[in-house]
């Protein structure tokens, strides 16, 4: 395990592949036992600074680390190291681990008088990003946030109204002894309560659902595509909001998927099937295709055109820990240009009267609101939608401000999303 650990903190950026690969090849193994395996490492990932720092207050410390999360409690932020501690403390202490400063770990990171360091420490992150969510949060929220992203996210799937509802969903997983619950805030959205593999399940092979982010369905409702419209999702990745998308649509109107990866949209076009989704084209473009290269594509002017750009993703710790140890000062200021770049570019696909929709898996004000506030203060031609004018006030005060979307883990359970509603100006 500690040869894994190690191997996935050798490249962050490669971090989740290394994990799931080695889950995949450990064929000795039960299947409960390879989803332990690959929990397991992800709360080292999680938790790695804090752990060194209970250890022996070093930087890194991944077999002392180790031990002390076996010793964690169940009830401990370490979970799911709840197994084996007779054994850890035995070996623990052949190892010359201070056990004391287990007992007293809330304790000595009370006492770090540096709150930056202090929060760093407590929620497991670098201190440079532990002060952007202090300077936006401040204190209290910062620390309700990040310890609501330290937990495991819930397994949300989103039933294909395509082929059926939640309630037959729901149904359909009962027969396959998946016991699910109706989330709230996303009409079309089931959480899971059985640990397992979904893509396993015979519904999952009839494209009776996709496992996706509530927070992640909650922007393509937001979107709103009108019926029999011309809809566009600009940065379409592998498809999860193309198919929400297509799903709102009812398989009717016309869906353009976009995306600079090849290999992404043969994914989409693989679940598309799968959903029975019919009205969706899937088309390369270049990274930095210009708004001419863009109307050579033959697009009639779009309805709604949806922009969810490339972020830090901050708000997807939860299911990437790795992104805190991966992410730079220097990749977090670089994003808003280039998240401003796309915004401008895709708005010349919106007709008159169409609308804009920028959306973000992260929870920083740069990256979100700033982007949004810029393009209406340079594009006098275009905007804003209130949240509430698509929603209705009491939804829209439940998933946001009113007027744009902001979810978080903490609040909402969801993971982190920020949406807002721009609008051409006829």
């Amino acid at each position: 395990m500690l040869d894994l650990y190690s191997a996935a903190a050798a490249d962050w950026r490669a971090a989740p592949g290394t994990i799931a690969r080695a889950q995949r090849e450990a064929r000795d193994l039960h299947s409960r036992e390879r989803r332990f395996l690959g929990e397991a490492i992800f709360a080292l990932v999680r938790w790695r600074r804090r752990l060194a720092f209970v250890a022996h207050g070093t930087d890194d410390a991944p077999a002392l680390a180790l031990y002390l999360a076996w010793l964690a409690s169940e009830e401990g932020p370490y979970a799911p190291f709840s197994v084996g501690r007779t054994a850890a403390r035995a070996e623990a202490k052949a190892t010359g681990i201070d056990l004391g400063r287990l007992s007293d770990e809330a304790g000595a990171i009370a006492r770090i008088a540096d709150p930056v360091a202090r929060l760093g420490v407590a929620q497991s992150l670098p201190d440079w990003l532990a002060k952007r969510f202090l300077d936006e949060l401040g204190a209290d929220e910062a620390t309700q946030l990040l310890a609501a992203m330290n937990r495991r996210a819930p397994l949300t799937v989103r039933a294909n109204r395509l082929k059926i509802d939640r309630d037959g969903l729901a149904a359909r997983l009962a027969s396959e002894k998946v016991l699910s619950e109706p989330v709230a805030l996303a009409p079309d959205a089931l959480t899971l309560e059985t640990h397992l593999n979904a893509y396993g399940l015979g519904a999952f092979r009839d494209g009776l659902f996709e496992v996706q982010d509530a927070g992640s369905q909650l922007i393509a409702e937001v979107v709103a595509p009108p019926p029999r419209g011309v809809v566009v999702d600009a940065c379409a990745g592998a498809g999860g909001k193309t198919l929400a998308l297509g799903a709102l649509l009812g398989n009717r109107g016309r869906l353009t998927a976009l995306d600079v990866s090849a290999r992404k949209l043969n994914e989409l076009r693989d679940r598309a099937r799968r959903a029975g989704l019919t009205n969706v084209r899937a088309l390369a473009v270049d990274e930095d295709a210009t708004p001419e290269v863009l109307a050579g594509l033959g697009l009639p002017p779009a309805d709604r055109v949806l922009c969810d750009a490339p972020c830090s993703g901050l708000g997807v710790l939860r299911r990437n820990p790795e992104a805190r140890w991966r992410l730079t000062p220097a990749d977090l200021d670089e994003l808003p240009p280039v998240q401003r770049s796309i915004l401008d570019r895709y708005a010349t696909l919106v007709g008159e009267g169409g609308r804009l929709i920028y959306a973000t898996c992260t929870v920083l004000r740069a990256e979100n609101d700033d982007v949004v506030d810029g393009f209406l203060r340079d594009h006098p031609g275009w905007e804003e939608v209130p949240l509430k004018e698509i929603v209705g006030g009491a939804r829209a005060a439940a998933i946001g401000d009113g007027r744009r979307l902001r979810l978080l883990p903490h609040l909402h359970d969801t993971d982190g999303f920020f949406a807002a509603v721009l609008r051409r100006r006829r």
